[in-house]
């Protein structure tokens, strides 16, 4: 007589930081991985840019997280003391969290930083 065991349904692993890999185009063996950083925070991360929430916490520390794996890299701290509400919108549409052919309210603020803050 045969008995069958049922096997247990696999666990999700739960989400740890660190599992965000960035790659990029035009550089197959360049890929990145962001300690700190879960997909659930990289995934809300570009929906704040999309909404052109540049200030929220969690979009600087995104930037921080990058800063830092830069600076690992080439050996140069990147310093982010005086780093522009511009130099982050360049950052998150170089990294294409926004899309190129629609408007979204990053370009909003973007069209405020280069009208001068005026609405």
């Amino acid at each position: 007589m045969s008995r069958s065991k049922s096997r247990k349904p696999r666990r999700k692993r739960p989400e740890r930081a660190g599992d965000v890999f960035l790659r990029f185009e035009g550089a197959e063996d360049v890929r990145v991985r962001l300690p700190g950083i879960t997909t659930a925070e990289y995934g809300r991360v570009r929906d704040l840019a999309q909404a052109g929430r540049i200030h929220d916490p969690l979009v600087m520390r995104f930037v921080r997280a990058f800063a830092d794996v830069v600076g690992r890299i080439d050996g140069q701290a990147v310093d982010l003391e005086d780093w522009s509400d511009a130099e982050t919108i360049g950052f998150l549409r170089w990294l294409d969290f926004v899309p190129a052919d629609e408007w979204t309210a990053l370009d909003d603020v973007e069209l405020t930083q280069l009208a001068g803050g005026a609405s």
